[in-house]
C-alpha cells in the first residue's frame, strides 16, 4: 500500500483513540479543580506525574518502548522480547512497592505534609501502568492499531466514569482521583488480554540474555532521556516550592509557607493541562509516525517522504496554535474551577513549549527508527540541563526580590525554554539520519508570530483577540498551497468512500478496490511463523 495512505490510515485510527483519551481528561479536570484544594491538586498530579515520567522507566529499564521497536522488526522472537520486556517490569515493582512502603512509614511517622493512604494506592498505580504499558506497545508494534485505539476508548471511558463516581457522589477526593488512575488500566489489560493474548508468548524458558541486551541498549538511553523529560515538564514544580521557601524562610518546617507554596504550584500544574489541547493534534499524528519513520528507514526515497510530511505537519500545528491561544481564556471557564481559572495567563508560553515539543517528538521519531536513540537522550539532556540552570539560577532571585507568586513565570519560561533547545538539538542531530528539505525562513517567521501572540495573551493585553485573528489569517495565508492540499485530500477521501479499516479477526483486510485502506504491516503473522519454527 502507498506510504502515505498508510500513514494516514493509522493516525485516523490513532485519532479515535487519542481523542477519547483526551477528552475524558479534560473532562476530569474540571471535577479536579472544583473538588481539591489547589495545594492538594498541586501535590497528588505531580506525584503522579513522576511516577508515570520518572520511576516507571527507570525502574523498568524503559523496556516499553524497546518491546514496540523490537516488535516492528520482524526478526526478533515475540517469546523472548516479551518474557525479558515483563521479567524487568516485575521486578522494577517489587523494587517500587518496597520504597513505597518505606516511604509512607517513615511519612506518617514524621508528619510529613506528604503523609496519606494515598502513598500506598501508588504501589497498585505503579504496578497496572508498568503492565499496561508493555502490553499496549506490543499491540501497537505487531500491527493492531485498532485493537490498539479501541483499548484507548475503553481506558478513557472507564478512567472517566470512575473519577466521577469516586470524586462526585463519593467526595474521595485525592484517594478518588488515584482511584480512577488504577481502573483504567485494569480495564485495558482485561481487554488486551481477550484480544490479542500476548500472555501467550510467556514462557519462562525464553528468556535470552543476549537479546535482552539487545534491548537494554536501545532502552538504557531512553531511561536517561525519561528522566530529562520529567526534569523538563515537572521538576521546575518541585524548585519553585523548595527553592521559593528556603530562599524566603530558611530550612525548617514553615508548613504554612509550604502551603502556600504547593498552592502556586497547584495553579501552575492546572494550567499545564491546557497545552495537551496541542498534544492532542499532534499524538493523533506521531502515534502513526513513529511506526511508518521506522518502516521507511530503509527505503531508497525515504528522505523524500520525510520532507513531504514534514511540510504538510508544520501548518496544521501552527494554525491549531494559533486557533488554541485565541480560545484559552473561555475554554478555561469551563476547564479551571474557582481560583484555578486565574492560571490560565500561564497557558500560551506553556503552550509555545508544548509547540516546541510536537516538532521535537517528530524528529525525535527518527531516532528511534534508526537505533540512535542515544540522540534522544543527548537532546533531552541539555534540554534539561537549561531548565534546571534557569530555575536554579532566577528562582531565588524572584522569591527573593519580587515575591513567590512571580517565581511561576521563571517556571513557565524555563519549560518553554528547555523544550525549544531540545527541538533544536534534535534538528541538528537528525541531519546525521536524514535529510529534511524544508524553508526553516518560513517556519521561524511563523513561529515567532505566534510567540508574540502568546506573550501578549500572558499579559491579558486589551483586544487580544484581534492579534490573535491577524496571526492565524497571517498563517492560512502563508500555508494557503499546503492547506488547500490538505483539505482537497481529506474531502477526495470522504467522497471516495475510504473507511476506517474494520476489525476482522483482530486484524484488518486489504481491499482498497473496495474502498478500504489497509492496516500497517502487521508483524503478528511473523511472529508466529517464528513462534512455530522454535
Amino acid at each position: 500500500m502507498n506510504k502515505y495512505k498508510r500513514l494516514i490510515s493509522n493516525s485516523i485510527i490513532f485519532a479515535i483513540g487519542n481523542l477519547t483519551g483526551k477528552a475524558a481528561q479534560f473532562f476530569i479536570l474540571p471535577m479536579l479543580t472544583k473538588y481539591l484544594l489547589e495545594s492538594q491538586y498541586g501535590i497528588t498530579d505531580n506525584v503522579v506525574t513522576t511516577i508515570s515520567d520518572l520511576f516507571i522507566p527507570l525502574l523498568t529499564l524503559g523496556l516499553a518502548e524497546a518491546l514496540f521497536r523490537f516488535s516492528v522488526d520482524k526478526k526478533y522472537s515475540p517469546n523472548e522480547i516479551i518474557t525479558n520486556s515483563f521479567t524487568i517490569v516485575f521486578i522494577g515493582s517489587l523494587v517500587f512497592a518496597i520504597f513505597d512502603v518505606a516511604f509512607y512509614f517513615i511519612a506518617n511517622y514524621t508528619g510529613s505534609i506528604y503523609s496519606g493512604t494515598y502513598l500506598l494506592l501508588l504501589i497498585p498505580l505503579f504496578v497496572l501502568r508498568g503492565f499496561k504499558g508493555l502490553l499496549c506497545e506490543f499491540t501497537r508494534g505487531i500491527g493492531k492499531t485498532v485493537n490498539y485505539a479501541v483499548s484507548s476508548i475503553i481506558e478513557a471511558v472507564a478512567m472517566l466514569l470512575t473519577a466521577y463516581i469516586a470524586i462526585v457522589p463519593l467526595r474521595l477526593g485525592i484517594n478518588g482521583y488515584l482511584l480512577s488512575l488504577i481502573v483504567a488500566p485494569i480495564v485495558v489489560i482485561i481487554l488486551l488480554t481477550i484480544t490479542v493474548n500476548p500472555w501467550k508468548y510467556i514462557k519462562i524458558h525464553d528468556f535470552n540474555k543476549i537479546t535482552l541486551k539487545e534491548m537494554l541498549k536501545y532502552s538504557i538511553p531512553n531511561v536517561s532521556n525519561s528522566i530529562s523529560w520529567w526534569i523538563v515538564q515537572t521538576s521546575g514544580r518541585y524548585l519553585m516550592v523548595y527553592l521559593s521557601v528556603i530562599t524566603i524562610a530558611g530550612l525548617g518546617k514553615n508548613e504554612e509557607l509550604y502551603e502556600q507554596a504547593w498552592t502556586v504550584a497547584g495553579l501552575v500544574t492546572a494550567a499545564s493541562k491546557l497545552p495537551a489541547l496541542i498534544n492532542v493534534v499532534s499524538s493523533i499524528f506521531l502515534q502513526a509516525w513513529s511506526l511508518s519513520s521506522a518502516q521507511e528507514s530503509e527505503s531508497s526515497d525515504r528522505n523524500e517522504f520525510y520532507s513531504t510530511v514534514f511540510k504538510y505537519y508544520t501548518p496544521i500545528i501552527f494554525l491549531a496554535t494559533g486557533v488554541i491561544i485565541l480560545i484559552v481564556p473561555y475554554i478555561s471557564k469551563f476547564l479551571l474551577k474557582n481560583n484555578f481559572y486565574e492560571a490560565w495567563v500561564f497557558s500560551p508560553i506553556l503552550i509555545m513549549g508544548a509547540v516546541s515539543g510536537c516538532f521535537s517528538a517528530f524528529f525525535g521519531a527518527f531516532f528511534g527508527a534508526y537505533y540512535k536513540t542515544k540522540y534522544s537522550m543527548y537532546s533531552t539532556f541539555i534540554g534539561a540541563g537549561v531548565n534546571l540552570a534557569v530555575c536554579c539560577i532566577f528562582m531565588p532571585i524572584f522569591a527573593k526580590f519580587v515575591g513567590l507568586n512571580s517565581v511561576v513565570y521563571v517556571s513557565i519560561i524555563a519549560f518553554w525554554l528547555s523544550y525549544t533547545v531540545i527541538f533544536v538539538t534534535r534538528v541538528l542531530l537528525s541531519k546525521k539520519l536524514v535529510k529534511i528539505n524544508t524553508n526553516w525562513f518560513k517556519f521561524i517567521a511563523q513561529y515567532m508570530l505566534l510567540m508574540v501572540l502568546a506573550v501578549v495573551y500572558t499579559l491579558n493585553v486589551k483586544y487580544k483577540w484581534a492579534y490573535a485573528t491577524v496571526v492565524i489569517l497571517s498563517i492560512f495565508i502563508i500555508n494557503m498551497r499546503e492547506i488547500i492540499f490538505i483539505i482537497k485530500k481529506f474531502c477526495g477521501m470522504l467522497k471516495r468512500g475510504k473507511k476506517i479499516p474494520q476489525l476482522v479477526n483482530g486484524d484488518t483486510q486489504d481491499n482498497e478496490e473496495n474502498g478500504k485502506i489497509e492496516n500497517i504491516g502487521d508483524n503478528e503473522d511473523a511472529f508466529e511463523e517464528n513462534n512455530d519454527n522454535e
